[in-house]
């Protein structure tokens, strides 16, 4: 018996947690669907829109871990405060290492 999945074609602000402006940055990224969303990391995706919002002379300082949760609730379809304690620490370490590089100041 074969089972097909459907790719989830969805806009990225129909996603759990992520809006307009969250949208507008992935977008920038070249990530335009859940489905693309889903298939990465949430760091890939959050420092693809960082380097996009760079390219376009627009601030990257939006470097912290707030939007990582969002990612990560996104692409698991939970609420971003109920992202595990041990992601959220992990993303809190990974955005102050973003930070202190000077990539995106």
């Amino acid at each position: 018996m074969t089972t097909s999945r459907q790719a989830d074609d969805r806009p990225i602000d129909e996603m759990r947690n992520l809006g307009p402006a969250c949208a507008r940055d992935l977008n920038a990224a070249g990530i335009f669907t859940a489905a693309e969303l889903k298939a990465l990391e949430p760091e890939t995706a959050f420092v693809k829109m960082l380097y996009a919002r760079k390219k376009q002379g627009r601030s990257a300082k939006a470097c912290n871990a707030g939007y990582l949760y969002a990612l990560y609730g996104a692409i698991h379809d939970v609420d971003w405060r109920d992202v595990p304690e041990e992601e959220k620490a992990r993303f809190k370490a990974f955005t102050a290492e973003l930070r202190e590089s000077g990539q995106f100041s």
